[in-house]
């Protein structure tokens, strides 16, 4: 969600620099700063911090090229962004469908495994299974 509202961000400043609009263009470039602030702060460098610190720094630099193509009144670096956050934004997408595919595998081999099992054990309650099954979020792992 977050990668999609940087781009919507950036298109809308692409949108207001053609129309002249400068105000309309620095609120534009303003979220897409604040939405990269927040998904820089939200890395978790206990995880992976090699790719914490890369993507904190290319973070940091599509702030900084967006404060820059503002200022200069480039729809150049504004495209340059528009197009790094993009791709950021269908990686992200692949490695969601792959979770998905993973877990649709993962359901099919245990199906596969429990067919095979008693009728008791298939009817017995699993004690390691959560408390409360909530549907898993799109940005959850």
């Amino acid at each position: 969600m977050l990668y999609e509202g940087a781009v919507k961000s950036v298109q809308e400043a692409v949108l207001a620099h053609r129309g002249g609009d400068i105000l309309a263009r620095g609120n534009a470039v303003t979220r897409a700063v604040e939405i990269l602030g927040e998904l820089r702060f939200s890395l978790r460098r206990d995880v992976a911090p090699q790719y914490c610190d890369t993507l904190s720094g290319l973070y940091g630099y599509l702030q900084n090229r967006l404060i820059q193509a503002h200022a200069e009144k480039s729809e150049s670096m504004l495209q340059e962004v528009a197009g790094l956050i993009q791709t950021l934004l269908e990686g992200w997408l692949g490695a969601m469908r792959n979770l998905s595919a993973s877990d649709a595998a993962d359901v099919q081999n245990t199906e596969a495994c429990s067919s095979r099992l008693p009728e008791a054990e298939l009817a017995a309650p699993n004690p390691y299974a959560p408390k409360t099954a909530e549907p898993r979020k799109s940005w959850q792992f």
